[in-house]
């Protein structure tokens, strides 16, 4: 049997899920809005549908983390990162019932933009799969290059949403993602410039 096919069904499926959620990072969400929704809250609803769906999506990075040899440091961060996100989606849930406003079940891009991050996502499975994608070094820093890359998108979408939300519970909520978002995007950082970028 070849390498490929040892794989197990749930781990490839979950490799090939994770990979389409985070190519998110590679595109620019640039849906128009209809005439009819141009009003903020409509935007407000894309960018929380936008958040909540990859902080959903993230903690399935464990899935191919947990089968990637990888150092304590960088080990200690990304574990740290899905239990962030986790959270971050379970307070997205408990918000949206609490707060009718808040919508996260909204298309957060058009159909184009879906296909693309498709096809950008087998791309990534390919590039991360077990055993035969990349390992080492390389898998380390392309990793968490991805992680920075998500996180730094998402602080800068929750830093416009916090000046279009008018609900206080709300705002409040945005600001401190946002200051989460920005410790997290410092720490990735702070990692890929300490062991994976030459100075």
């Amino acid at each position: 049997m070849s390498v490929a096919r040892r794989w197990s069904l749930v781990g490839l499926a979950a490799m090939v899920v994770l990979a389409n959620l985070t190519a998110c990072s590679h595109l620019r969400h640039s849906k128009e809005p209809s005439r009819d929704s141009a009003a903020p809250r409509a935007e407000l609803s894309i960018g929380y549908s936008l958040l909540y769906q990859e902080a959903d999506g993230i903690p399935k990075l464990n899935w191919i983390l947990m089968f990637k040899d990888k150092p304590a440091q960088m080990a200690e961060l990304t574990g740290e990162l899905i239990t962030y996100y986790q959270q971050l989606a379970d307070t997205m849930q408990r918000l949206s019932k609490q707060y009718p406003a808040m919508r996260i079940d909204v298309p957060p891009m058009s159909k184009i933009e879906a296909a693309a991050r498709k096809a950008i996502g087998e791309d990534l499975a390919k590039e991360f799969a077990p055993v035969v994608g990349e390992s080492g070094i390389e898998f380390e820093r392309d990793a968490l290059l991805m992680f920075y890359d998500m996180l730094n998108e998402q602080r800068h979408v929750t830093e416009v949403m916090v000046g279009l939300e008018t609900a206080p519970g709300l705002k409040k909520f945005l600001e401190t993602t946002k200051a989460q978002l920005d410790e997290r995007y410092a720490k990735v950082g702070a990692l890929l410039n300490r062991r994976y970028f030459t100075h």
